[in-house]
């Protein structure tokens, strides 16, 4: 077999197909499909990003119901503004019961609460400045009565002393309570 001139030249066409395939068919076919792994790695790691989201959204849905359970359990604990003389007469009873002496029961303004954390100024707190006089057992007894109520109270400036006269055991107490309440509707929308 003779090679010539037209053989070489049919052979370099030969060959060229493949190449001339390769380069014009198959590399941009492969970048195409490249790019395309690109994107859908890309897309799945937002879908990824996106599930975590909305899985962290479930949680807190039931977070913020837990906690409006929360508030309405203490709201339930708040009385009502009209309800404070009924915890006053409560906390006198107490007193009776543990035979202690009432000197005297005397509220303050109602006032919001000084910490902020009611912005709404739906609740506030009464002061209630209490003295008495007994036996501390029957004050010991008294404290932990009040601790029983299911009222939502705070004891605060506690002073106890002994009396100049009477028996051993006997105490004088002053001491500020302070009642949490929730206001009537007319002092909300003014409070807000």
């Amino acid at each position: 077999m003779k090679t010539g001139l037209r053989e070489i030249v049919f052979m370099v066409m030969l060959l060229g197909i493949p190449v001339g395939a390769w380069w014009f068919v198959f590399r941009p076919a492969n970048e195409h499909q490249a790019d395309m792994c690109k994107q859908i790695e890309a897309k799945q790691e937002k879908l990824r990003h996106l599930n975590e989201l909305t899985g962290k959204v479930g949680d807190l849905e039931k977070e913020i119901a837990s906690l409006e359970r929360s508030i309405k359990f203490f709201e339930s604990k708040l009385p009502a503004e009209k309800e404070i003389d009924k915890v006053l007469h409560q906390t006198w009873r107490l007193a009776e019961e543990n035979h202690l002496v009432t000197k005297s029961i005397r509220s303050g303004k109602a006032t919001e609460n000084a910490a902020g954390l009611y912005a709404t100024g739906e609740q506030a707190i009464q002061p209630i400045v209490i003295q008495l006089e007994g036996k501390f057992e029957g004050f010991y007894n008294f404290l932990q009565a009040l601790e029983r109520q299911p009222r939502i109270m705070r004891i605060g400036l506690m002073n106890i002393k002994k009396p100049e006269t009477g028996p051993e055991g006997t105490v004088q107490v002053s001491f500020r309570m302070s009642v949490f309440f929730e206001r009537d509707q007319n002092q909300k929308s003014e409070g807000t």
